[in-house]
Formats: structure tokens, sequence, C-alpha cells
């Protein structure tokens, strides 16, 4: 085989693969709230969505899933039972055919605070099965949410962002025993990673700095 025959054979097999990845994704979301939230479970840039199903866990200490309502499925099945442990499972599907392609609300859930402020708790999505109208299985990323009982930024916590909040990042960068990195009210630029640019911008935002007014 010539080096040209084997490069164009490489192409077709990358563009192959680059086709069949799938970019639908499923995502509870982030908050930063005392009170009771409301938020869809969305399914994001699929097609023909006839039936899911998935568990999302948390920490029962520091909330509570209490509704699991308002499904863009003909049927909706919310098992609540072990809520109080910190488990949920939903399930749906759709009478006659598929749903329309795009965005689809999978379910909305009500969510309420149990712990105290500055309480953190992940919102762990686990996809049991996903499938269209022909019963094809539908790959999908999974991006699992958060809720923090405060404000974001406000990491000691105190209810007042200052430079000590900005310091308590520093800290648990550096693996200070006493300062666990919370990846919700720690990572404030917004990047995705919680690192020194988060102490920066903190610091920055705590000081007035123009270019540094939201908190991400």
């Amino acid at each position: 085989m010539t080096v040209r025959a084997a490069l164009i054979i490489s192409l077709l097999v990358v563009s192959s693969t680059t086709l069949s990845c799938s970019a639908t994704s499923i995502t509870v979301g982030e908050f930063f709230s005392e009170t009771e939230i409301t938020t869809p479970v969305m399914v994001h840039d699929v097609t023909a969505l006839a039936t899911a199903s998935l568990e999302i866990t948390y920490d029962p200490s520091v909330l509570l899933i209490t509704a699991a309502t308002k499904s863009a499925f003909s049927s909706l099945f919310a098992n609540l039972e072990r809520a109080g442990e910190g488990w949920v499972s939903i399930g749906a599907y759709q009478v006659g055919g598929g749903l329309p392609s795009g965005e689809v609300k999978f379910v909305e859930l009500t969510i309420a605070p149990r712990g105290s402020y500055g309480s953190y708790s992940a919102l762990d999505l686990s996809l049991n099965e996903l499938y269209d109208n022909n019963h094809n299985a539908i790959a999908a990323t999974v991006v699992d949410g958060f809720v923090y009982i405060g404000m974001n930024g406000d990491t000691q916590p105190d209810r007042v962002i200052d430079a000590a909040d900005s310091e308590y990042i520093a800290r648990g960068i550096a693996g200070d025993p006493g300062y666990p990195l919370k990846s919700g009210p720690s990572e404030v630029s917004g990047d995705g990673v919680v690192d020194a640019y988060d102490c920066v911008y903190l610091a920055r935002h705590a000081a007035g700095v123009t270019g540094y007014e939201a908190l991400h």
C-alpha cells in the first residue's frame, strides 16, 4: 500500500468516526440558592426521542428532590420513594412516534434545600436508556450539576464575598487541611477549572475591579 493510499484510508476512518459521534447531551444545571429550585432535566440535540430513563443521586443531608413532573413525553414515571436517601429514578416514553428533534424537556424537578448555609451537593445523573422511535440506542453525554446553598464565591462561607474567600481557594489548591475545594463556589472565572486564576478573579471581584463584576 502506498503512503498516499494509507493516508486516504486514514482520513476516511477519521471522517466516519467523526460523523458517528453523538452531539446529544443531558443536563440538569448548577445552582446557588437558599430557597426551593425548579429546574428541567434537558436532552439536547436529539432526534426522534421516544424512550428515556435515568437516576439522579445527591447528598440527602443537603437537598431533597420533592417532585418530578411536566415532561415533554406523553408518559412519565417518577419513583421518589428513596428521595430521602439521596436518589430518584425517572422514566418516560412517547406514544405514537418520537418527539420533535432538538431540545426535549425530560422532566422538571423541584429541589428543596435541607442543609445549612455553605452546604454543597452534586446532582449526579446516571443514564439507563435513551432510544429513538425505532428503538435504536442514542449515545449521549451526561453533564452532572450541583446545588450550593449560598452565594457563588462565598467559599468560607460567611455571607460576605471578600479577600478571605480568595485566600480559601488558594489554600484549597495548595492542599491545606481544612480547605476542601467545592467545585461550585470555588470556580468563579467560568473556565470549568479551579485554579490560581479563580483566586485572582475573586480577589479582583471583591475589590470592584472593572471587568470582574460577574461570578460565573
